[in-house]
């Protein structure tokens, strides 16, 4: 299992983020886990640093902790997986290191992994995509301050919007990348979720959001919208009707959710 050491230059993890295509790390330090860094972590580690001229200097004074999340929700190696999910629904996380007995590091555990599950075994009663999408669609424009859209989010408890030029789909906006961006200008501590949105000022959503990742028929059966979320390795997808138009927004964590439900149906009939 890779991981990087606490007191190790940032650096490090840089070069194992960056070689091995990861987008998170467990933090180890004495041999137990006490943090995760991410790849938005480390580039806005770096983005803290404000004079160029002695920009060298500071990221070789860097180490992994300066910028790790700490602490860490995890999951054990002989947990049922049902609350593992659960708890990265619950705390909108990416991924959590997978402990054994002893409190040892055995792997990771990230929502691709639960999605490509998924995809090896198709769920005939999950339904179309539309069942499962929110219909009540949040959508931003490119020039929403980045702040605002940030608020948005968290008041209304998702993790992603569609960024619209009129009708337009330009682009979507997570919510892990505003918050990233909001540390990178100097918003608080890495070790605590704010609870209000991080000053972001001066950015607006054009200068944080990530290329569409396409659309999915609200037709379509909700085992298609996986495959296209990892096709295009994005975590959400605009749903539109036959014509072309909006209905709503299908995320990861809806896919998720109905993966948890679908569990819990087969829990309760056996």
């Amino acid at each position: 299992m890779v991981s990087v050491g606490a007191h190790e230059g940032l650096t490090a993890a840089v070069v194992k983020l960056e070689r091995l295509g990861l987008r998170r790390l467990p933090v180890l330090h004495g041999g137990r886990v006490v943090g995760i860094v991410t790849a938005g972590d480390v580039r806005h580690g770096l983005l803290r640093i404000g004079d160029p001229s002695a920009f060298t200097y500071a990221v070789g004074r860097l180490r992994v902790e300066d910028v790790m999340r700490s602490p860490v929700l995890t999951a054990r190696a002989d947990e049922d997986l049902r609350p593992a999910v659960a708890r990265m629904l619950g705390a909108g996380v990416g991924g959590l290191p997978v402990l054994d007995r002893n409190g040892t590091l055995g792997g990771m555990l990230t929502r691709g992994d639960v999605l490509r599950a998924e995809v090896r075994r198709p769920r005939l009663t999950w339904g179309s995509v539309a069942q499962h999408m929110k219909g009540e669609v949040q959508t931003v424009t490119a020039d929403t301050p980045a702040g605002d859209a940030l608020l948005r989010l968290r008041e209304t408890g998702r993790h992603v919007l569609p960024v619209l030029d009129g009708e337009h789909l330009v682009g979507v906006v997570h919510a892990r990348d505003l918050e990233a961006g909001g540390r990178a200008r100097g918003a608080g501590t890495r070790r605590a979720r704010p609870r209000a949105a991080p000053a972001l000022p001066g950015r607006l959503v054009r200068d944080l959001m990530r290329p569409p990742g396409g659309d999915v028929l609200g037709s379509a059966p909700m085992h298609r919208a996986i495959e296209r979320m990892l096709e295009a390795d994005v975590y959400g997808l605009r749903v539109v009707s036959d014509p072309g138009r909006l209905l709503g927004v299908v995320t990861v964590s809806d896919v998720l959710g109905a993966v948890l439900g679908g569990w819990r149906k087969e829990t309760s009939a056996s």
